[in-house]
């Protein structure tokens, strides 16, 4: 799976879980959420970048656009 369907998922599982009541179907849903995080940091390893963040050498100037 690429990057970009691991950042879905992740995202409309955060959605669906804020949109739900406390209970247990909230706590199903924030699994479900925890679930994806470790997808992507297990996507990050395997391809040798740091668990957050973007990577040294490819980091956006500061600033602004110049």
């Amino acid at each position: 799976m690429d990057m970009n369907q691991l950042l879905y998922n992740h995202q409309l599982a955060k959605m669906q879980a804020s949109e739900v009541p406390a209970g247990d179907d909230r706590a199903g849903l924030n699994a479900l959420v925890d679930h994806h995080a470790g997808q992507i940091t297990a996507w990050r390893r395997t391809n040798g970048l740091p668990e957050a963040g973007w990577p040294r050498e490819e980091q956006p100037a500061r600033g602004g656009m110049e």
